[in-house]
């Protein structure tokens, strides 16, 4: 059986996203949410090592921890599970890599929200549009700063991300808000959507952690526009539609939270 039917198929490709059943168990969950919490607590007494105040407010108050797979055995395996191949294959092709992905903690009461956004944004690449899969770790919903997205912005195409100094993000015209919708899901269900959707994610207001894995997945020529060159994790994941054995790891490149 599918992991992702037709109907979802259709909702990406009108909408942009769509949301799957749970796909993983409460033991790869747990196993999961214990290397955020490991790491985590790595990244927090690093920068507080450093004189550098804006990388431990960060390191505290919206964490990410960027090429998660190279630091965490349980996450090198997290990124070929079967929904993520399935979606590779579906909507990129028999042969994929892993672009980036990241491990993203909100804290309760601290976790701040993250502005509107296209992954394609951050990087601009030879081909443009890849997938995320959004991962809800722990159970996220509105209070606890859910993602939102905006339906069929991914139509739009790629739009110019300028910085924004007050809130030190690269943001760019969104256009209608009021369509925008919250996508809250249990724990182990996975919104996959384009990486050319416009979303967000709000503060964590309530007393609940916020947990999320992003492992984004592109084509396996990707190149970036401002170097011509092979970009991102570099990680095979799919070649001819079969997963691939884990290769030595690539140099990584960098991005931003959600």
């Amino acid at each position: 059986m599918p992991l992702i039917t037709d109907q979802q198929i259709r909702q990406f490709k009108d909408v942009g996203y769509f949301v799957t059943d749970v796909m993983f168990s409460p033991k790869e969950l747990a196993e999961l949410s214990a290397e955020f919490d490991r790491v985590h607590a790595m990244t927090v007494a690093d920068a507080q090592k450093g004189s550098d105040a804006t990388a431990l407010e960060l390191a505290r108050l919206r964490p990410f921890i960027g090429q998660f797979h190279t630091r965490s055995e349980p996450a090198r395996r997290f990124v070929k599970a079967p929904i993520y191949a399935e979606a590779c294959a579906t909507f990129i092709g028999p042969d994929a890599d892993l672009y980036y992905n990241q491990a993203v903690i909100k804290p309760p009461e601290l976790g701040r929200s993250f502005a509107w956004h296209q992954d394609s944004g951050y990087v601009k690449t030879t081909p443009v549009e890849y997938i995320t899969c959004w991962t809800a770790i722990s159970r996220t919903f509105v209070e606890n700063g859910c993602i939102w997205v905006i339906p069929g912005s991914h139509k739009r195409g790629l739009l110019e991300h300028k910085w924004d100094e007050k809130s030190r993000e690269q943001i760019p015209d969104v256009g209608d808000e009021s369509i925008a919708i919250p996508v809250e899901m249990k724990a182990g269900q996975v919104a996959i959507f384009s990486s050319l959707t416009l979303h967000k994610s709000g503060p964590n207001v309530s007393k609940e952690i916020r947990r999320a894995y992003v492992p984004q997945y592109h084509h396996v020529d990707v190149i970036a526009d401002r170097t011509g060159k092979p970009w991102g994790d570099l990680w095979p994941v799919l070649r001819g539609g079969k997963l691939v054995p884990d290769p030595v790891a690539a140099e990584p490149a960098t991005k931003g939270s959600h």
